[in-house]
Formats: structure tokens, C-alpha cells, sequence
């Protein structure tokens, strides 16, 4: 699979689906208007048939925003349009993974320091038990240096540009254990 072209055809379906909500946001009223009947019961269905495509606008520009660069060996990924940018030192990943295929893959970074971020949480049992592989590994990580805290999180916004995202995490950040599955998706994208 190219995940490159995979890339280019998901942004051009996002622009198709945005450019077609915005198309209907602004001709449903002037259909209304064009109509000539002015009822509250049309307005008011107007109203809220324009506020469900304004959230649905939102929804989608939020699931699949996803910007992250690297400066000065801090890596900064920014999940939400509206929203803080996390920066993680790359001397500070300790381990990365992914989980899934495609879209749906999940990048699981945990980091030895939370530097500053609030979306970056303490290790809990919730997220052992729901990736027993990840759990595997981190108390054998746990064992060898006790006296660190580890923290995690775990990106699952922008569709197939986290490919592009694991290959950077993967090039920067050196002193890191990567999983056997972060390291397929890394060949699949350059092989791609």
C-alpha cells in the first residue's frame, strides 16, 4: 500500500466532504428564502439542520487535524486545531508504540518526564490491561530502572499522516524501544 498516495487521496476526501457541508450550509437557506415561506417551524428546522452540520464541520476538522514538527530535539505534535501543542523531549521517549492498521492505527509514546503537559498521563492499570503487549514491556523497563516515572500518550487523530509522524518519532528519537509492530508500519510507509 503507498501510504503517501493513501495521504493525498484521505485530504482530498476530507476537502470534498467539508466543501460539500459548507455548499449545503449556505444554499439550505437561501432555498428557504428563495421559497418565500417564512414559518417558525422552517426556521427553527433550518436553525437546527445548520447548527448538526456546524458540529459535524468541527468533528471533522478535529479528527483529522494532526500537525507535529521537531525543533531543537523537542518534538511537538499539535492534536487539536483549537488546542495546546504537546512538546516531548526526544531524549525523554523511553518507548513507542502502534497498535493497528491504516487510519485506525494508534501511536503509543511513553516518555520518562511530562515536561510540562497536561495530555501526557501517569502509566495506569487502564492502559496496561487494555495493551497487554505494552504491559509486557514496561515492567520489564520497570524493572531495570525503578526509580523512573513513566508517562504516556497515545495518538489516534489524522488518519495516515501518523505514519509520516511514527517515521519522524522513529528518526529523532534514537535512544527510544520501538515495538515490533511501530517498526512494520515505519518499513511499510518507506517502503511506500
Amino acid at each position: 500500500m503507498n501510504i503517501n498516495k493513501a495521504i493525498r487521496k484521505q485530504e482530498k476526501s476530507n476537502k470534498r466532504f467539508l466543501l460539500t457541508l459548507c455548499f449545503i450550509f449556505f444554499v439550505l437557506p437561501l432555498i428557504l428564502f428563495l421559497s418565500g415561506r417564512f414559518n417558525i417551524f422552517l426556521f427553527i428546522y433550518l436553525f437546527v439542520i445548520e447548527l448538526l452540520i456546524l458540529i459535524a464541520i468541527v468533528i471533522n476538522i478535529n479528527n483529522n487535524y494532526l500537525k507535529y514538527s521537531v525543533e531543537n530535539y523537542k518534538l511537538k505534535i499539535k492534536l487539536k486545531k483549537f488546542g495546546e501543542s504537546i512538546n516531548i523531549l526526544c531524549d525523554k521517549v523511553a518507548m513507542v508504540f502502534a497498535e493497528g492498521k491504516n487510519s485506525n492505527m494508534e501511536i503509543i509514546i511513553i516518555t520518562t518526564s511530562k515536561f510540562r503537559n497536561k495530555n501526557i498521563k501517569p502509566i495506569d492499570e487502564n492502559l496496561l490491561k487494555k495493551y497487554p503487549y505494552l504491559a509486557h514491556k514496561y515492567y520489564i523497563i520497570k524493572k531495570h530502572h525503578p526509580e523512573n516515572n513513566y508517562f504516556y500518550i497515545i495518538i489516534n487523530k489524522g488518519g495516515y499522516h501518523k505514519y509520516r509522524l511514527l517515521d519522524l518519532i522513529y528518526k529523532n528519537c534514537i535512544t527510544a524501544y520501538y515495538s515490533e509492530e511501530a517498526i512494520e508500519r515505519i518499513k511499510e510507509y518507506r517502503v511506500s
